[in-house]
């Protein structure tokens, strides 16, 4: 178990060091490299929704632009932050 706590700290500080030094690619950046039309898809359902027309607030804008533009090497980090955490709660 503690070869599995210290490859997770190892991935945890990796990740840290590397998200800190360089601008990392952005969630909503790899889904348009991958595929636009489904994210541009995603777009039209979110504000044509039954919900939209109800709240007045754009729920494109305050919810899942800032969800897209989070970096992936953050959620990594956070990631292996979490599995760290837990095995070391744990064990």
């Amino acid at each position: 178990m503690k070869i599995i706590k210290f490859i997770s700290f190892i991935n945890f500080l990796i990740f840290l060091i590397l998200h800190n030094l360089k601008e990392s690619l952005t969630i909503g950046d790899k889904w348009a490299d991958v595929h636009i039309n489904s994210l541009i898809g995603l777009q039209k359902l979110i504000e044509s929704s039954f919900i939209q027309s109800k709240i007045d607030i754009s729920i494109w804008y305050s919810i899942f632009i800032p969800i897209l533009n989070t970096p992936i090497l953050l959620i990594s980090t956070l990631f292996f932050m979490f599995i760290f955490i837990f095995i070391f709660i744990k064990y």
